[in-house]
């Protein structure tokens, strides 16, 4: 797996966390603390996929998540939250396009199963 990961999340542990994981993984990673760093960065570099914390500080997860389908109609998003399972907010997510969820509380290895294989389904659905 080598992709170029951009990591939002306002926690810097999380942030640092994920953007050591995936360099193990030899991803090129970019590291924001927020939506709008977010939103400008994804508008300078094209990212194969974006791991987007749904509840940040100032724009939400959400409306960035909405925002960056708007900029780029196949970009890879996964959600990722630290407060569990939300149906609603999942249902939100959907709608808006992004390729899966991650809850930051899973195990790592399940973390970066599930981050594969989100990629990996969003990768073929945009080759058919």
């Amino acid at each position: 797996m080598s992709y170029k990961v951009l990591v939002v999340d306002d926690e810097a542990p999380v942030r640092e966390l994920f953007g050591e994981l995936l360099k193990k993984q030899k991803c090129d990673v970019t590291c924001v603390a927020g939506g709008d760093e977010a939103l400008l960065v994804f508008s300078d570099k094209d990212f194969d996929v974006v791991l987007l914390d749904i509840k940040l500080v100032g724009i939400s997860g959400l409306e960035v998540l909405k925002k960056l389908r708007d900029k780029k109609e196949d970009a890879v998003v996964v959600m990722m939250t630290g407060f569990g399972y939300d149906d609603e907010l999942i249902a939100k997510s959907k709608e808006y396009g992004c390729s899966g969820y991650i809850g930051k509380n899973m195990p790592i290895s399940q973390i970066m199963s599930s981050f594969k294989m989100f990629v990996s389904a969003a990768k073929e659905k945009g080759k058919k």
